[in-house]
């Protein structure tokens, strides 16, 4: 058995969730990132015996389409095993994980389990802060366990997710990040990280219409230069403070 880790992190959150379990699972595993935009167009074909870790962040209750339209067009299975991890900022992740599980099937992959993880929130970090913490890093290694004695057993029932079909209307970006010229060193640390390549490489401006509000760019930068502007940001925390207040529990399917 062959593992990888499979993902679109921009902040690096779901990536950290998928090496925790391939830790637990006591596997070294390879990475294929499909964050970066020079990994658009990478094509993989998996074996039947490998194991892929699949994990994306819900973007207000979807997959991020910027990794669907490269998975759906890059990636293939072999009635591969697969693993899904969608991971959510204490808010809900509605039909990320079944259309998750749509697109690793229709890409020949063989679905075997999968979890919803609660992570702080990329844009309003005071959500979810400190998740995955103690209980949900337990948690975490038990479900790991299960993976494992499943794969050792050669159980390859299939699993039921939650979510809805058709799935919620994707909701297009709004908070396209703003430069602070006065601190930018002109490095190019963004236009590199950017997964869409939405930063323009002379001027370091992003272009709206194709920012997806990831914030890689402002996680990156060294000179803390890139914000979303306090408005919006105030807007935004105000619509999410009743939907956050409670603490949200990880969900397991297995």
């Amino acid at each position: 058995m062959k593992l990888y880790n499979l993902f679109f992190s921009p902040t690096d959150s779901t990536r950290d969730v998928l090496d925790f379990l391939s830790i637990k699972m006591q596997t070294a595993a390879e990475d294929v990132d499909l964050t970066l935009y020079q990994s658009k167009d990478l094509k993989m074909t998996f074996a039947p015996d490998d194991v892929v870790l699949i994990g994306v962040p819900s973007y207000a209750g979807r997959v991020p389409q910027t990794f669907a339209r490269r998975f759906a067009e890059n990636i293939k299975g072999s009635e591969t095993k697969a693993v899904l991890i969608v991971t959510f900022g204490n808010r809900a992740y509605e039909d990320t994980l079944i259309e998750l599980k749509d697109l690793a099937e229709n890409s020949g992959f063989q679905v075997i389990a999968a979890a919803a993880v609660v992570t702080q929130h990329s844009i309003v970090p005071q959500f979810g802060a400190g998740r995955p913490d103690g209980q949900d890093k337990a948690e975490l290694a038990e479900f790991a366990v299960q993976v494992k004695n499943k794969l050792a057993s050669q159980n390859t029932a299939a699993i039921t997710v939650s979510g809805n079909r058709p799935y919620k209307q994707a909701m297009a970006s709004a908070m396209a990040p703003v430069l602070a010229e006065d601190k930018c060193i002109g490095c190019g640390t963004c236009v590199i990280a950017c997964p869409t390549g939405a930063i323009d490489k002379s001027s370091f401006e992003c272009e709206k219409a194709k920012c997806i509000s990831c914030l890689r760019c402002i996680k990156v930068c060294p000179m803390n230069c890139r914000y979303v502007p306090e408005e919006i940001l105030a807007k935004l925390k105000a619509h999410l403070a009743p939907l956050c207040a409670s603490r949200k529990d990880n969900e397991f399917f297995i």
